[in-house]
């Protein structure tokens, strides 16, 4: 499947502008295979499935972990020795930045989402790729069966700064969704006790398929990033069961056994200008708290000052492009 390359990984390194030819296949258990774009791998059971699964990477190429961890999975499925009891279709999202061991080349690709390629330059890998990303999901989303009740999209990831809570979960903003108990569950399983619930809509990647697809879908922060061979995934073992389980059919707790942890956005920090001034450390990690009266951020006239109760501040980022997030500010829910 992967021609003289070991593993999807490498094939991946070694073919991004390569041009992809379509393959198919079976596997003896009657598992169709369709490898459909470089970094695009999709597998159908040959018996009733009531589930549609998408488990994404490296949207961001330097985020290594999840990428080893999906890997290791397809690797396990093509040899039979991973039971495959639902569809799943696996992307590595955006293959230039793996090679270049960076977050993206030319554009952030997880603000190109939910039709946001359309404003960039499409000429630009990365935006292309995103437009593609968007049809191949919906187009497998399109083409389950009628046994299919359910649709999964976990995007896997990995965060630049350090956190006080190592591993939590976003979950994209839908008007009148609610978590379902046994996605906490999932999480649960995961070794994933903090969610982050988003309080307007994105352009993530979990977003569309959220958004456009009515799928449960998350964006999950892993760890840490870390170059190629470097990550210790025996710390990873909590997603890499989970995962597997939900693969294989078997069935998760529909109620987690330990408590998840719920924060809100309350405020997204936006670049507005050159003058504009970030007040928090650079060395801050994710989940950093906060005070009440504590300035976050300044410019000019216009500044953000922590609320009446403590917050935790995600995604700090001082160096992004003026009208690009910095970061988000978080009130814990009761």
């Amino acid at each position: 499947m992967f021609d003289t390359h070991s593993s999807i990984i490498s094939h991946t390194l070694a073919n991004a502008d390569a041009p992809h030819v379509r393959q198919h296949d079976f596997l003896t258990a009657g598992t169709e295979v369709t490898f459909l774009d470089t970094g695009v791998i999709k597998f159908e059971p040959n018996t009733a499935c009531d589930t549609s699964l998408v488990i994404s990477c490296a949207v961001h190429g330097n985020e290594t972990a999840p990428i080893e961890i999906i890997s290791r999975i397809i690797d396990d499925l093509l040899a039979e020795e991973q039971k495959c009891g639902q569809r799943i279709l696996f992307i590595l999202a955006n293959p230039w930045s793996m090679v270049a061991a960076e977050r993206f080349v030319d554009l952030n690709m997880n603000r190109l989402f939910c039709g946001q390629w359309q404003h960039q330059d499409l000429t630009l890998k990365e935006v292309k790729r995103a437009a593609k990303l968007e049809a191949y999901v919906a187009n497998f989303y399109a083409e389950e069966p009628v046994t299919v009740t359910q649709r999964f999209h976990y995007d896997c990831h990995t965060a630049i700064k350090d956190s006080a809570r190592a591993r939590f979960a976003l979950y994209p903003f839908v008007a009148d969704r609610k978590i379902p108990d046994s996605q906490k569950a999932f999480l649960d399983q995961a070794d994933i006790q903090t969610l982050l619930l988003q309080q307007r809509a994105g352009n993530t990647f979990s977003s569309f398929s959220a958004s456009t697809q009515q799928a449960q879908s998350f964006t999950l922060e892993l760890g840490k990033v870390k170059p190629f061979g470097e990550n210790d995934l025996s710390q990873f073992s909590g997603i890499d069961g989970a995962l597997r389980k939900l693969i294989s059919g078997d069935a998760l707790p529909n109620r987690s056994a330990r408590p998840v942890d719920c924060f809100s956005v309350c405020h997204e920090i936006e670049r507005t200008s050159e003058q504009w001034q970030f007040l928090v450390a650079d060395e801050s990690a994710n989940f950093a708290e906060f005070l009440p009266g504590q300035l976050i951020w300044q410019d000019g006239e216009h500044e953000y000052r922590v609320g009446d109760e403590p917050e935790y501040l995600v995604f700090p980022n001082g160096q992004v492009p003026i009208g690009q997030r910095a970061g988000l500010m978080l009130r814990k829910l009761s």
